[in-house]
């Protein structure tokens, strides 16, 4: 069933008759002929359990049918999570006619009441006469000149007590110089972000680049001791390194009881996840037997805690977003960000399971316009630096060997000259294979050894040099070194490590047991790499983007 208009359940095969178009829900036997789409095959819905899935009339290929209401629950989620969740000059009495209406947009709801000993402008409400002032929560921070500290060495891999040692902080003061400096940066992306329909598309690039990284949490429980995996969803902008949008698997502000009373409360268990009143996160049954799967041979002597209740203890706060639902939501914003222009995209995506069907879902309509399209990129990942390269030797002998231009010379060309060698080159490779073939790149490069590219939005009507050019482009670089960035400097994000007396768990001492506190660090950095750069970075992202002229510095984002 759609929900505020959102529905994804229809043949998500680009290359079918029946693409984008939402199935004929009634069976035309007996039925009104005006209710019957004319020359439409109706398909069917198979499966049992809770996965459904839809097998189109036309092509008869097969989709998982999807949750519009639990998209459209978490694409809400994500975009409020990056607008100020009430106005700061507006009155906060929720039982006054005034309560959420701003003094900029409605001054005549307010009147002047004087100033703090800031000097900061106080208003009072004419209804309810209740004050408040519209200055910074700069000026409510103790030992503010730590501010700047703290976001550096939480962005450099400084664990929370060494920040504790350097700046003379409590542990608490430091959790709330976190959510401080987390507040300024929603502030400053909302504002700046706003400006995304400003960009120049077709001067800074279409070309976009999606993946995700495993990053883990503590379990809180002295005698599990596991670690509880949680995706990181990005998209960047390939020519400038921007991230457009990075979202975790994360809902730090719902509780798993209340979720799971909701479930029983609507019946839930006894219905397949696409026709669930709750399908956007995990419930507290199906985490703890997530947990109890994690955890099934690890061996945990009685007497070696004693003092812990023997029961799974669930987190603090949080919950797991189901990952179907996080990879439509981000299509989705990914989608708002690019506005209503009529310039054509490329998206290159790793072949996770159902991201590239959920850009072919979010931009369903973009692709049949040919404004879109989806390109599936695969590499081994496994490779050692001395074995990419000697591959990335063996790639250029045979691209000397295919072009009769020898390595020296080819060397001195312009990079244009080189591209467009390649093209003709990877053009003839291409004739007689059929669409949506997997090509194996052969010029092989040491970030991405063996790397295999499909092109599922690819069409009679695309010209053969386009074709070429799209594998050229297809690579996941920029996303995969913002990945590597966050692996080298967030102490978070290391990977999990195993000792022999751990005893088969799974242990870190640097890793986070507190899922809010996770997602603020993720977008600090994000900011930070988007926005303010290294001492070493000449351009930031986002003066790539024309976001911005310089880059900003600390005394910008507290000021």
């Amino acid at each position: 069933m759609p929900s505020f208009a959102v529905d994804i359940n229809f043949c998500r095969n680009p290359q079918c008759d029946f693409f984008a178009e939402a199935p004929d829900p009634y069976d035309r036997r007996g039925q009104n002929r005006n209710k019957v789409k004319p020359n439409m095959p109706r398909g069917r819905v198979i499966g049992s359990g809770e996965e459904k899935t839809f097998q189109c009339g036309g092509c008869g290929k097969t989709s998982i049918i999807k949750n519009n209401k639990a998209i459209v629950e978490e694409y809400r989620r994500l975009r409020r999570r990056f607008r100020p969740e009430f106005p700061r000059d507006a009155c906060s009495n929720e039982e006054c006619p005034n309560h959420g209406r701003p003094q900029s947009e409605y001054p005549d709801l307010y009147r002047r009441s004087g100033t703090t000993k800031k000097g900061t402008q106080r208003w009072k409400c004419k209804s309810c006469l209740k004050t408040f002032s519209t200055g910074t929560r700069l000026g409510r921070q103790k030992r503010s000149h730590t501010n700047r500290e703290v976001l550096w060495m939480i962005t450099n891999g400084v664990p929370i007590t060494k920040i504790c040692d350097f700046t003379e902080l409590s542990p608490r003061d430091v959790y709330r110089k976190i959510d401080f400096i987390h507040d300024r940066v929603i502030d400053f992306t909302a504002r700046r972000e706003a400006d995304f329909k400003r960009v120049q598309w077709e001067k800074v690039g279409r070309r976009f680049a999606s993946d995700s990284q495993t990053l883990h949490l503590n379990w809180p429980n002295k005698r599990t001791r596991a670690q509880i995996a949680v995706q990181h969803l990005c998209t960047a902008h390939a020519n400038s390194g921007y991230i457009m949008a990075a979202h975790l698997q994360l809902d730090p502000a719902v509780e798993l009881p209340d979720i799971e009373a909701r479930m029983v409360a609507a019946g839930d268990f006894s219905l397949p996840r696409a026709f669930r009143d709750q399908a956007r996160l995990w419930s507290e049954t199906e985490f703890k037997g997530y947990l109890d799967k994690m955890t099934y041979n690890v061996a945990i002597h009685p007497d070696e805690a004693p003092e812990v209740d023997l029961g799974l203890q669930l987190p603090h706060s949080g919950a797991l977003v189901r990952q179907d639902v996080m990879q439509m939501a981000h299509a989705f914003q990914v989608r708002q960000f690019l506005g209503k222009g009529s310039e054509r995209f490329v998206f290159v995506l790793d072949a996770d399971p159902g991201l590239a069907m959920s850009f072919i879902s979010a931009f369903a309509g973009w692709i049949r316009k040919e404004r879109a399209d989806v390109i599936v990129v695969e590499f081994d990942k496994k490779k050692s630096n001395d074995q990419r390269n000697m591959l990335m030797n063996e790639g250029r002998k045979q691209l000397e060997d295919d072009s009769n231009v020898p390595r020296r010379i080819f060397d001195d060309f312009h990079p244009g000259t080189k591209d467009e060698i390649k093209d003709i080159l990877v053009e003839s490779m291409l004739e007689d294979m059929p669409l949506t073939a997997p090509f194996e790149w052969p010029y092989h490069t040491k970030s991405e050894p063996h790397r295999c590219m499909r092109i599922l939005t690819d069409r009679e009507s695309m010209a053969p040099d386009r074709r070429a050019r799209l594998m050229r482009l297809a690579t996941l670089r920029s996303v995969d070194t913002y990945f590597h960035k966050i692996r080298s400097n967030l102490r978070l994000a290391e990977r999990p490590s195993h000792t022999p007396s751990a005893n088969g768990r799974a242990w870190h001492r640097h890793y986070l047991y507190n899922p809010d506190t996770m997602v603020k660090i993720v977008d600090i950095y994000r900011f930070t790499h988007n926005w303010m750069g290294g001492g070493s970075t000449k351009e930031t992202p986002a003066m790539g983007l024309g976001l911005a002229r310089g880059k900003v510095d600390a005394k910008d984002l507290f000021s």
